[in-house]
């Protein structure tokens, strides 16, 4: 197993952010030699990962997903 995992896959979207935010976006950025794109993504992971009725609704939909799953696999099965 090697010691250093790859990098996370990235995928292209396109945002609108407001002009206040995208200024503070680029100046983070600058700030700690890095950019925009990875200021965007930490702040969001930090916020989204952090959030813990988004956790719930996010076990929720998994939990119901294999609850479908199941379901249609008992139906084959029968």
């Amino acid at each position: 197993m090697s010691i250093i995992n790859k990098p996370p896959e990235m995928v292209k979207r396109e945002y609108e952010l407001q002009e206040p935010i995208a200024v503070a976006v680029e100046k983070y950025a600058a700030f700690i030699a890095s950019t925009p794109d990875h200021v965007v993504n930490s702040a969001f992971k930090m916020v989204l990962w952090r959030d813990a009725d988004f956790r719930g609704w996010r076990k929720q939909q998994r939990l119901r997903l294999n609850e479908k799953k199941a379901q249609a696999l008992r139906r084959r099965r029968a």
